[in-house]
């Protein structure tokens, strides 16, 4: 036995770059296909699933012909700061074009554009209005010249901020001049990839009533891992670590999850880890892997994000008629429809509550068979039936 113990190459809480990557090029190629159509993106994605690594992996392996740059934008709570960050971002790609030199170094000239990096860019102009200066400038580039392409992170969480401050207007005007730039002929050489853990279409609704200002994005539903894919995950994660799985432990530790998201495989295998090396056993069994899951139901903060955004998201009428679903998920295994318009007739949502159900779907909550809803994952199941104990139905 080695004297020196090797943990698994996974990465728990950050998003998974470098050497954590786990490839899926299916999605990868889908969302070039569609960039290189010229279409703007929508990723599509349930927390964890790993829509940021895969717009980070992008970034980094661009295409001939695109600039590609990333970030997350969900600090952002004022007009001002997010135009500026998209100025800036436009700013750092074309520092990169290798057509259009001209205009762009007049232009960086012009303004006085001391820094470019890729943090952002130091200007010694003053009073700018970045949404005017990008309107006047990305009709000015070659046609024939490369294409910026933007990997906006989290747009939901500012346009959410803004609504919670009472800035609806501003909000609407943003998601309204994101449409204008990705519709209008002149702005064809600025693509974007938007993406958020919660789906876009709880705050859209709020701020506009309806999601016309993103119908025209291209939806990207990036999805768990497949069965095999699972199976190649964990072999490429504990390739030479000190516990390893063999063909059988995979597919128990396949029936526990069962929603195969790399950060749940990742807190088993991250949890066995860690009591294998304060015993020095390093034989894994199903009851190890039952004990892990047990361990990792009991660490509420795991979890708790999924409840919080939620509350956070939605008017607290809208909330409790899904926590009540949910709840009666996790304490009866299941819900049908008949006792899902039951529960809407109750929080007089009727009208709509099959909305409300497509929305769970989407976000990575609940499953539907034969009529039938459960969650997705048992790890959301026991955190609902632990953190809502009691329940009549």
């Amino acid at each position: 036995m080695s004297k020196e113990w090797k943990s698994p190459n996974i990465i728990i809480g950050k998003e998974a770059t470098g050497k954590f990557y786990f490839r899926r090029e299916i999605f990868e190629n889908e969302v070039w296909n569609e960039i290189e159509k010229g279409n703007n993106v929508l990723l599509a994605a349930p927390r964890r699933v790993g829509k940021t690594s895969v717009m980070k992996y992008l970034t980094e392996n661009p295409k001939e012909n695109y600039k590609l740059i990333f970030r997350n934008v969900q600090g952002i709570d004022d007009e001002i700061q997010f135009y500026k960050t998209i100025y800036d971002l436009i700013i750092i790609c074309l520092s990169k074009f290798n057509k259009s030199k001209t205009i762009i170094q007049n232009y960086i000239t012009k303004m006085k554009i001391s820094e470019i990096s890729t943090s952002g860019i130091k200007i010694e102009t003053n009073g700018i209005d970045y949404l005017s200066e990008i309107n006047n400038l990305i009709p000015q580039l070659d046609k024939d010249g490369e294409n910026i392409v933007l990997l906006i992170d989290e747009l939901p969480e500012v346009l959410h901020n803004l609504f919670l401050k009472g800035q609806k207007d501003i909000a609407l005007n943003i998601l309204k001049n994101l449409r204008h730039w990705r519709q209008e002929d002149d702005f064809k050489k600025i693509q974007f990839v938007l993406a958020g853990s919660i789906g876009i279409h709880y705050i859209v609704n709020a701020i506009a009533g309806r999601n016309s200002d993103v119908n025209d994005l291209y939806k990207i539903i990036y999805q768990p891992l497949t069965n095999d894919e699972v199976s190649e995950y964990i072999n490429k994660v504990t390739d030479g670590a000190s516990v390893q799985y063999n063909e059988g432990l995979i597919e128990y530790i396949k029936s526990k999850i069962q929603y195969f998201v790399p950060y749940f495989i990742n807190l088993i295998l991250d949890e066995i880890n860690k009591k294998a090396a304060k015993t020095k056993n390093l034989i894994a069994t199903n009851e190890s892997i039952d004990e892990a899951f047990s361990t990792i139901i009991k660490n509420n903060d795991h979890f708790s994000d999924w409840k919080k955004r939620l509350m956070d998201y939605l008017p607290k009428n809208d909330f409790n008629f899904i926590n009540e679903i949910l709840t009666h998920i996790a304490h009866k295994e299941n819900i049908n429809i008949q006792t899902l318009y039951d529960i809407a007739i109750k929080h007089e949502k009727e009208t709509d509550f099959m909305d409300f159900v497509k929305d769970l779907e989407q976000d990575g909550y609940i499953v539907e068979n034969n009529q039938n809803y459960t969650f997705v994952s048992p790890f959301l199941k026991e955190y609902w039936k632990q953190n809502n104990p009691i329940y009549n139905a």
